[in-house]
């Protein structure tokens, strides 16, 4: 039977402690590249350690629950009818974790049971920053919170005030994306979708942009909605709302803000 969801926090700030647990008893450092995800990226040692411990967590306290996950695909977790469905990305910002950059999470999104992977249905999301203890969390309609803390968007309204990050990974950006960094007052890149987006939840950024059309539900699903339960905007290079995914390989462009109006600023600046 599924919990209720009041008990839905606390479901995931558990595993987002035994996570924690799990890597830094495994290894941490090993980040020998094992084998390559469904979306063809290689799967290290702690990633792998990481999503096992996830797997293990909610077979035990979930088990009417459908998991999606970054490196394994789908697992159905228990015997009972799929009631939810857990979007997993055991360790966001690999790259940064097997390198020591302080700047990588588990992101887990819970949504319920459906044919498509719409981020508008996403009822729950963990950002768990693997450096630190207090996960930032977010219910659809009852605010983003880190532990008992409620956190708010920067309020910032234009990119001229604005600090920015824009992921580059892999990509050579065009002069519109070129022309926003040189008129923001700060520009930020991170390596990670779900800290990047953390950080404009926080107000520590005040947007970011990715519009390489790389990044996967599960690495930004839980961080946009603690975006937006905190006063923020997320959004398409169009300005539209995100389109549903099919599956967990679909990718997406992404630009959140701390407010509308910063947002529609950057969506004009972009066309």
């Amino acid at each position: 039977m599924a919990l209720s969801s009041e008990r839905i926090g606390t479901l995931l700030t558990d595993l987002h402690a035994a996570v924690r647990v799990a890597l830094a008893t495994s290894q941490p450092a090993d980040s020998r590249p094992l084998r390559r995800n469904p979306k063809g990226d290689i799967s290290q040692s702690f990633d792998l350690a990481a999503e096992r411990c996830a797997i293990e967590f909610l077979q035990r306290e979930a088990p009417w629950g459908l998991l999606l996950s970054e490196e394994s695909g789908t697992i159905v977790l228990g015997k009972a009818p799929p009631e939810s469905r857990f979007v997993l990305d055991p360790v966001d910002g690999s790259d940064n974790y097997a390198r020591g950059i302080g700047l990588s999470a588990v992101c887990l999104a819970v949504l319920p049971v459906g044919e498509s992977l719409s981020f508008g249905e996403v009822e729950w999301g963990l950002v768990g920053e693997l450096e630190s203890e207090t996960p930032l969390l977010a219910c659809r309609g009852q605010g983003a919170y880190r532990g008992h803390e409620p956190v708010r968007t920067s309020g910032v309204e234009h990119i001229e005030e604005a600090f920015v990050s824009v992921e580059l990974n892999h990509f050579t950006p065009p002069s519109a994306l070129g022309a926003i960094m040189a008129r923001a007052r700060g520009v930020r890149c991170f390596g990670s979708a779900s800290r990047a987006l953390s950080h404009v939840a926080t107000g520590a950024l005040d947007a970011h942009i990715d519009i390489r059309k790389r990044v996967t539900p599960e690495s930004f699903f839980a961080a946009a909605l603690v975006v937006e339960e905190a006063g923020g905007c997320v959004v398409d290079p169009q300005g539209q709302p995100l389109s549903p995914a099919k599956k967990l390989t679909d990718r997406f462009s992404v630009v959140a803000a701390s407010t509308r109006n910063l947002a529609d600023e950057i969506v004009a600046a972009l066309a």
